[in-house]
């Protein structure tokens, strides 16, 4: 008998590398999708989707803020909001704010996925 392949939703950002046959890739595991779901909220912006006006991070109000730890815990605080509110299943244990030598800023988030056999640790790094 074949294998039954399962999926889960379709992975963000958007790609279409697949061999499945699919037009764009699907999530092939609970953790995916969980990362993707996470990536989405993060990168929408609030207020961009109509039926969901409170959908996505304010993050783009940091932009012209300065560099400093005040500016970091409010980022810290914007994501930690957005990720409680629309990822469900997933439970944030650290947040980074880093910048490299080219002043690019990343989020580096760890935290667990929970399903219904195990918790499992993950780690996430987003160009902010």
């Amino acid at each position: 008998m074949a294998e039954v392949k399962q999926y889960y939703d379709i992975k963000f950002p958007f790609t279409a590398n697949n061999l499945d046959g699919f037009f764009i890739d699907l999530n092939k595991t609970i953790e995916d999708k969980k990362a993707s779901e996470i990536l989405h909220v993060l990168l929408t912006p609030k207020r961009s989707r109509i039926r969901k006006p409170d959908f996505g991070t304010d993050l783009i109000k940091f932009i012209f803020e300065p560099s400093d730890e005040k500016t970091w815990d409010g980022v810290r605080d914007e994501i930690i909001e957005s990720v409680n509110n629309y990822v469900s299943g997933v439970n944030l244990t650290k947040i980074e704010i880093l910048k490299n030598d080219d002043n690019e800023i990343f989020a580096s988030l760890e935290y667990q996925v929970t399903t219904s056999k195990k918790t499992n640790n993950k780690q996430l790094v987003v160009k902010l």
